[in-house]
């Protein structure tokens, strides 16, 4: 009876934690919150068109991403910089950016958000659709 119960409790366990990720490309389970996993600098990795598969990577070679825990970021493209602030749409599952200025922001859907790698995606259209892979700096 204890080995059956002890089994049962371990494949619900497994079942839940499986079951807890929000993202498609993970993770299935963190202990760290996702605003905490947000806050960073990041450094772009890798930039593709998801349709096309063109590689735009080359030409975010010096940009970072700084998110603040005050919700505002710092988008540095070489020697300039946009500014703005950014929050979760209410599902969490996407992150909503507003440049200073700006009566609109541009949603990004989250992908993958763990420790040392967060990867986003702009759906602009059927025929564009950029995935931006960050990596801790």
């Amino acid at each position: 009876m204890l080995l059956f119960l002890s089994t049962a409790l371990l494949s619900a366990s497994i079942l839940f934690f499986t079951g807890c990720g929000k993202y498609e490309d993970g993770p299935a389970f963190s202990l760290s919150s996702k605003k905490g996993r947000v806050v960073n600098t990041w450094r772009f990795e890798k930039v593709f068109n998801v349709t096309t598969g063109t590689d735009y990577t080359s030409d975010y070679n010096n940009d970072n991403i700084e998110f603040k825990k005050d919700g505002t970021y710092i988008w540095t493209e070489g020697s300039s910089s946009d500014i703005g602030t950014w929050v979760f749409a209410s599902d969490k599952e996407n992150i909503v950016l507003t440049e200073n200025g700006s009566s609109s922001g541009e949603s990004y859907q989250i992908r993958r958000l763990k420790g040392k790698q967060f990867w986003i995606r702009d759906d602009v259209g059927t025929n564009y659709s950029s995935e931006y892979r960050l990596s801790k700096k």
